[in-house]
């Protein structure tokens, strides 16, 4: 086999193109050689692996406590179920009255601007849709922040 090298190409004179050259043509690739892994390093890199699985089950874990239903017993499960029953009852008035209070003071105050009974309707429902719409968007966004504080 003889050796094809650029500047024996060009003694010759020759016209071979690289597709031909390449033809037939293997490119050999040496090993590669893996060098050994320092034993501080690895001992290291356990140290932090542990480490972050640590951290990682103490942020998943923050909101498990470990009370037993006997010690706690049912009434002290009671009481915060009823506390947060409270919560969402008063929620849920707040509402209703807020709306309410709406609709009567738009009734009564457009008394002066309409005197249909019909226009003083239609402006308190509108008025109070707004309002409601308002208020949901506010209980929204507090239980929102809510959840994402548990």
């Amino acid at each position: 086999m003889q050796l094809l090298s650029l500047p024996n190409l060009r003694e010759r004179d020759s016209t071979l193109y690289l597709h031909e050259l390449l033809e037939g043509s293997e490119i050999y690739l040496p090993e590669v050689v893996k060098p050994p892994r320092n034993p501080e390093l690895v001992a290291r890199l356990e140290k932090i692996k542990i480490q972050l699985a640590n951290d990682e089950y103490k942020r998943i874990t923050r909101n498990v406590t470990c009370q037993d239903s006997r010690h706690g017993g049912i009434l002290s499960d009671l009481g915060k179920e009823v506390r947060s029953v409270k919560a969402v009852v008063i929620t849920i008035f707040n509402f209703i009255v807020t709306v309410a209070a709406a609709f009567v003071c738009t009734y009564l105050g457009s008394q002066y601007i309409f005197t249909e009974m019909a226009s003083r309707i239609l402006a308190a429902v509108i008025v109070a849709s707004v309002v409601g719409l308002a208020e949901l968007y506010v209980m929204v966004r507090v239980m929102e922040g809510e959840l994402g504080e548990i």
